[in-house]
């Protein structure tokens, strides 16, 4: 019997199967991209999302203090370097402790630039009085360092600097007051700015009569 329906040829086939199995493998490649790219881009989120809970968490652990050099700037985590300490407190002991007539007004005012708002209340006018009186009285006033500085961490508030120390307290040229004292201040630090250059304020501070 004659075959009535028209025959395709077969290479025809080869091509329409060919160009479909391209598709398909096209198909799949984008689909294995994708799924790639999108595995990628979750684990870089994770890992970006991961580094900022850790920065967190060092941040809330850990602090960071700035304290100017003569070279520059030294940074340290949770302490402050022993030689700014002895740095600073030989400027505050020469400007709250030793005076002239002359100078106790300049140097009160230093001094309680260096002191934390707290403290600077409690000795304003303490200081303010001093100053005056230094000058209507003429009197000066040396506080040496008889000793070397002790330091020692307080809680988590600071370092107890300690030393102890000789005042001399003369009126023309006669000395009337000499005293030994231990003394301790409270260096406690602060964001450095224009106003606390040293990036640490003495926020306490007790003297402590002796009988040496």
């Amino acid at each position: 019997m004659k075959n009535t329906h028209p025959e395709v040829p077969l290479k025809f086939f080869n091509l329409l199967g060919a160009s479909e199995l391209r598709s398909n493998r096209a198909v799949v490649t984008l689909i294995a991209v994708s799924v790639v790219l999108g595995l990628v881009i979750y684990q870089l989120a994770k890992m970006n999302m991961d580094l900022q809970e850790t920065n967190r968490t060092l941040q809330n652990e850990r602090v960071m203090y700035g304290f100017p050099t003569a070279e520059g700037v030294f940074v340290s985590s949770k302490q402050i370097p022993e030689t700014h300490m002895k740095g600073f407190a030989s400027v505050f002991v020469d400007n709250y402790f030793n005076f002239t007539p002359e100078s106790a007004h300049t140097n009160a005012e230093e001094a309680l630039r260096m002191m934390s708002s707290r403290l600077r209340a409690l000795q304003e006018d303490k200081l303010k009085t001093l100053s005056k009186q230094a000058f209507e009285q003429q009197i000066t006033q040396v506080f040496a360092k008889t000793g070397e500085y002790k330091i020692e961490p307080y809680k988590n508030l600071g370092y107890v600097l300690s030393f102890p120390a000789k005042r001399h307290r003369v009126t023309l040229n006669d000395v009337y007051d000499k005293r030994t004292y231990v003394v301790k201040l409270l260096i406690k630090p602060v964001k450095p700015s224009k106003h606390f250059e040293w990036a640490v304020v003495v926020d306490d501070f007790q003297i402590e009569e002796t009988n040496q």
